[in-house]
């Protein structure tokens, strides 16, 4: 894509190439932070079934088999 953003008419400053970039730089930060903010969220209503005993209803074979989707799972922040 770099030969796209970065044409040789826009050339010495190449300001397209660099705004382009700059642009996908920043959705991947955003994406970044709104991806935490969930882990977060799912995190705490884990938290909140397991207090209130929710895994208990779980033999041990189906609780591996959610994966992460189980009560148990916590996302590594």
């Amino acid at each position: 894509m770099a030969s796209n953003f970065y044409r040789q008419q826009d050339g010495p400053r190449y300001i397209l190439g660099h705004a382009l970039e700059i642009g996908f730089v920043g959705a991947g930060l955003i994406a970044l932070v709104l991806q935490v903010l969930s882990y977060q969220r799912i995190n705490r209503k884990r938290d909140r079934q397991m207090a209130e005993g929710v895994h208990n209803g779980y033999t041990p074979e189906e609780m591996s088999a959610l994966g992460d989707r189980a009560v148990t799972y916590r996302y590594i922040l």
